[in-house]
């Protein structure tokens, strides 16, 4: 692959990424609904590719793919327990996650 279809695919997975945090604090996005389980390890996937493409092109995406990373990862232990925490912005507080990507 070179590098031209490197960057393209990059562009592509953070669109996509940043799509499904677009809505931050409310939830994670998949397509236009918000993500189940599956989808959330479908997305974490998509990080270490994403991360693995911003080290071969020498781009800075660490902090972006951290903060994805904290809500791919906890969005599903919210929907399990989702009376429990009431909205997805105060499971973030609870647990001290970012509310917004600040790029």
């Amino acid at each position: 692959m070179d590098s031209l279809d490197n960057k393209a695919e990059f562009n592509q997975i953070w669109s996509y990424m940043d799509y499904s945090i677009h809505e931050m604090p409310c939830g994670v996005l998949y397509d236009e609904n918000g993500a189940n389980e599956q989808q959330c390890q479908d997305l974490m996937k998509d990080t270490y590719r994403l991360e693995e493409l911003a080290k071969i092109l020498d781009e800075d995406a660490d902090e972006f793919i951290a903060f994805c990373r904290w809500h791919y990862e906890r969005y599903p232990h919210y929907l399990s327990r989702q009376k429990h925490f009431g909205t997805y912005g105060q499971y973030i507080v609870k647990y001290g996650g970012p509310l917004q990507f600040k790029a």
